[in-house]
């Protein structure tokens, strides 16, 4: 597969800790929400045994013509090379990878998100409401406080103007958040798959993903409330 060389051209903060990055791959390069990319630093600022090559879940949809990934920032070389690098910063681009994707035909989804695992999802959703698809798409995103949630408020935005779109947020340690909460609690887990799954357990399309322990718990839940396994999707996020 080619190889895009592009840019680095913007940065945000989107929540704590955890940041996106815009890249213009100087190409089209034509995806499908949920795919990744494969994104080499060629001449990082930091570097460390792991390397300058990681692969990420693009996280917006391919209408802007330019790619956005987001991620969290630890301590890794790859990462700090990210985030101090200047803008204008030269990468290369290889993709797109991945079937972890919407169904063509409309269809009724649900989304399982951990933390980032919402990247491949944000895109799925961003594209559905742009291109105005027929699909029913329920996105449950677990993360600890909501300093901690990417991209909080936007999908919420999302999900108050379009009827075919719902975002169920859920704080699993609310007391730890300097922010007040008056959503979901619970993790996610049988006891609130069974409230907000529809009674036909066969009618959706499940995916699920984020890093492996919440995956792994994910998926044994749905098969809990009675989710048939051949209907449940699952894309792992290593903590790199």
């Amino acid at each position: 597969m080619p190889k895009l060389n592009g840019i680095l051209i913007g940065r945000e903060q989107v929540a704590d800790a955890t940041w996106a990055f815009r890249l213009d791959p100087k190409a089209t390069l034509p995806y499908k929400p949920g795919q990744t990319i494969d994104l080499t630093i060629p001449h990082p600022m930091h570097q460390d045994e792991l390397g300058n090559k990681r692969t990420f879940s693009l996280a917006a949809a391919p209408e802007h013509g330019k790619i956005l990934i987001a991620t969290r920032v630890r301590g890794s070389a790859f990462k700090r090379s990210l985030l101090d690098g200047p803008l204008g910063m030269a990468v290369d681009v290889e993709g797109p990878f991945g079937s972890f994707t919407l169904p063509s035909k409309p269809s009724r989804v649900v989304l399982l998100a951990g933390g980032i695992g919402i990247t491949p999802f944000r895109a799925m959703a961003e594209d559905a409401i742009l291109r105005r698809l027929d699909h029913s798409i329920l996105l449950v995103h677990s993360n600890r406080t909501p300093e901690e949630t990417p991209f909080l408020g936007e999908l919420r935005d999302w999900s108050a103007g379009n009827p075919g779109f719902r975002y169920l947020p859920t704080m699993t340690r609310v007391e730890q958040s300097r922010m007040p909460w008056a959503g979901e609690r619970r993790r996610v887990g049988p006891e609130l798959l069974a409230d907000i799954l529809p009674s036909d357990r066969s009618a959706p399309i499940y995916y699920v993903a984020g890093p492996e322990r919440f995956v792994k718990g994910a998926a044994e839940s749905l098969k809990a409330v009675g989710v048939d396994e051949d209907r449940v999707r699952t894309e792992e996020f290593p903590g790199y």
